[in-house]
């Protein structure tokens, strides 16, 4: 089976996160894959999100499509009663109308092997060494007038910790009910599962948002369950392939495209375009 794993398409950002789309659709015709999995971050409102999965069933692939959300696509900002849990619930509902499936809803088995997902979230178990902030300081997800936008736009029904806690409770439960079935089990998430796959710089506020990059207990509750053998994920924009004790850990994001690639939008949705076999 042919993988092929993109995140951090960033749609609404700038006109080349935009033009890039169709290359990137080229690029995964081309790697004749048997599954594509997106790991979140495509747009912040629905009507952007909705075009791009759209764009992706439009061009008939003959692959399978699954997808997680990430913290951009759940920020609430439709209106001003809608929650991010409520978010969640619309963008399953878009997936299955753009044919892509809801790894949040529920696992996919193909040929023996199960995709567990979550958007998974953070806990400041990822907050730097050398520093002595306190959680509510984390918390408050502002440093140096600086502002990490998930405390303007991610409106959970919890604190940092309860959501983490929950989405990883989740995906344990996924991981429980597959795991008799199947081989393998490959898990998506947006959120970053362990620390050695984050870019600290020793310099602030830089280090300080580190924080929010994702939770060490996702990270772990993979790595014991024997069966999964690969963890996808997006959130930090630098590309990664790399183990981690008994998993691959990827990341393959777009990121936010300020200027052309100098090897062309092509060659550039190519590149990015991580793709594995199993």
């Amino acid at each position: 089976m042919k993988i092929g794993l993109i995140s951090d398409l960033h749609t609404d950002v700038t006109p080349l996160n935009r033009a890039i789309l169709p290359h990137l659709i080229d690029a995964v015709k081309a790697a004749q894959l048997d599954v594509l999995v997106l790991a979140g971050d495509i747009a912040r409102h629905l009507v952007q999100l909705s075009e791009t999965l759209n764009a992706f069933q439009l061009a008939d692939l003959a692959c399978k499509k699954l997808f997680v959300p990430g913290n951009h696509d759940i920020w609430a900002i439709e209106t001003p009663d809608v929650t991010s849990e409520r978010k969640c619930e619309i963008i399953s509902t878009l997936c299955y109308e753009c044919g892509f499936h809801p790894l949040m809803d529920e696992p996919f088995v193909n040929e023996q092997i199960g995709f567990c997902g979550t958007i998974g979230w953070y806990d400041y178990s990822f907050a730097p060494d050398g520093y002595d902030f306190s959680d509510a300081q984390y918390a408050g997800k502002e440093l140096m007038g600086a502002v990490w936008n998930d405390k303007r736009y991610a409106k959970w029904s919890g604190t940092d910790c309860v959501v983490a806690r929950r989405f990883e409770a989740e995906l344990k439960a996924q991981i429980a009910a597959v795991r008799d079935d199947v081989s393998r089990i490959i898990v998506v998430t947006h959120h970053v599962p362990f620390r050695e796959c984050i870019r600290y710089r020793g310099e602030l506020p830089w280090d300080f948002f580190r924080a929010f990059m994702g939770s060490q207990r996702l990270g772990m509750l993979c790595l014991e369950e024997p069966r999964v053998t690969h963890l996808l994920f997006g959130h930090t924009h630098q590309a990664l392939d790399m183990p981690i004790r008994s998993v691959r850990a990827i990341c393959a994001p777009i990121g936010y495209l300020q200027e052309k690639p100098t090897v062309g939008l092509q060659d550039y949705a190519t590149q990015c375009l991580a793709c594995f076999e199993v």
